[in-house]
């Protein structure tokens, strides 16, 4: 079956077959229902602002090769991703591709890139602290849609590109979750598919 895939981007939503599907994020949510309690909505905000400026500053990069324009802080952690790069020989292949599984859930990853002459899949982070169990559930479920969509295109590893504001980044190796735990958790999820509405945007 041919799978035709949206994003709207004003509603975050994605369509499947012009159908909303649940996206990696909103699974997420049920997985780790608290894991902003408690922050408040300004933090949460400045902190995703954050994010996504050093996400499209190596995005442009990696397909122009422009330097992009940025404030001591965001060079800095910029700075600490080319480091990475040149130590890790980390070779860009994909940026920012949707992904989904079946008419179950869809997604966006970050990266697909060699590193060390291996074939990964990558997240990048700039928190402050490294959620490696949340990381393991986000790309592990990217993982799997993409194997759905590309038979025997597998990836060697799963990283996370960790860039903290005034620390030295790192890359990170994060396991991955087997079939059978993203298996059972799509059943438990499979039912709520045709209820996005109720999960928090």
């Amino acid at each position: 079956m041919m799978y035709e895939i949206e994003y709207i981007d004003k509603e975050h939503l994605y369509l499947c077959n012009g159908e909303i599907v649940l996206s990696v994020t909103q699974i997420l949510q049920r997985v780790f229902p608290d894991k902003y309690k408690g922050v408040p909505d300004t933090i949460l905000k400045r902190k995703a602002d954050y994010g996504t400026i050093m996400h499209e500053a190596i995005q442009t990069f990696e397909e122009t090769g422009v330097y992009p324009e940025l404030d001591y802080i965001q060079e800095a952690s910029f700075k600490q991703y080319l480091e990475l790069k040149e130590k890790n020989e980390l070779e860009v292949i994909e940026q920012e591709q949707i992904i989904n599984y079946k008419d179950i859930y869809a997604g966006r990853f970050d990266m697909i890139a060699n590193v060390n002459g291996e074939k990964c899949l990558l997240d990048i982070k700039t928190t402050t602290k490294l959620d490696k169990e949340y990381l393991s559930w986000q790309l592990s479920l990217y993982e799997y849609a993409y194997n759905s969509m590309h038979e025997g295109n597998k990836f060697e590893k799963l990283y996370a590109i960790w860039l903290p504001k005034k620390e030295l980044g790192e890359l990170v190796e994060i396991e991955r979750k087997s079939e059978e735990e993203i298996k059972t958790l799509l059943e438990k999820m499979e039912g709520d598919k045709n209820d996005v509405e109720l999960f928090t945007m």
